[in-house]
């Protein structure tokens, strides 16, 4: 049987931060080229906030990333009450942004058709909405790579519920042992994989813990050029 490779999609697949930092830049000037008001540090803090709001309610489901609901809630607590042309301006805003500065990391193509090749079979497993998580599948390119992806929204549960993992492997018939997960949270992504017996990899760039603080129990990528002979050595 061809062993899988999972990927999780946002911060593993392309830079989230960067595409993120953009979108609420591109959010805030479409706020002021309507109300002209805020400063944007001013903006990102009631963006956090309205974030943190959203998501101590709505916890555990898709819906709990929603910018949709995270701008309805912005403006609410702003202006006092749910303007809806704002909120529209600010979502469209926020993703034009977003989507423009969307690229893949350097090597993620070149390995990902290595490893088709190779007969890897190729998997996502991501949280947040499905119609969010395909468009950026495809802006990226990368819309034919995959033979499975999984949301949480199709499942009902977030990573690191272990429903999420399970449900991809009863998709692509396959089991722990003959299963990689690869992704950038220590939290949703490793954590839970090495805790049900998939070998795990965690992709890493930008080096956030020294190799002190990485613990034995799973692989480290910094750079996709390594990925096909890290697989292969396994």
């Amino acid at each position: 049987m061809s062993k899988i490779i999972l990927f999780d999609l946002d911060g593993t697949l392309y830079d989230y931060e960067a595409a993120h930092k953009r979108g609420l830049t591109q959010a805030h000037i479409s706020w002021n080229a309507q109300r002209d008001d805020m400063e944007f540090t001013e903006f990102t803090q009631l963006y956090s906030d309205s974030r943190s709001w959203i998501k101590k309610f709505l916890a555990d489901s898709a819906a709990s990333h929603s910018r949709a609901l995270y701008f309805q809630k912005f403006v609410e607590m702003k202006t006092g009450a749910p303007n809806t042309d704002l909120i529209t301006t600010l979502h469209e805003g926020y993703y034009s942004g977003f989507y423009n500065s969307m690229v893949p990391y350097p090597g993620l193509k070149d390995a990902l058709i290595s490893l088709r090749e190779k007969n890897y079979r190729l998997g996502i497993i991501t949280n947040m909405q499905a119609n969010i998580q395909y468009k950026k599948i495809s802006l990226l390119g990368l819309g034919d790579m995959f033979e499975e992806i999984v949301t949480s929204e199709a499942v009902g549960h977030e990573k690191p519920h272990p429903l999420i993992f399970y449900h991809s492997l009863s998709l692509m018939n396959g089991t722990p042992e003959d299963t990689f997960m690869i992704g950038d949270s220590l939290q949703h992504d490793i954590n839970p994989a090495t805790f049900l017996g998939i070998t795990a990899i965690w992709f890493n760039p930008n080096k956030k813990q020294t190799e002190k603080e990485i613990s034995p129990s799973f692989l480290t990528l910094q750079d996709y050029s390594q990925l096909v002979d890290m697989i292969e050595s396994v």
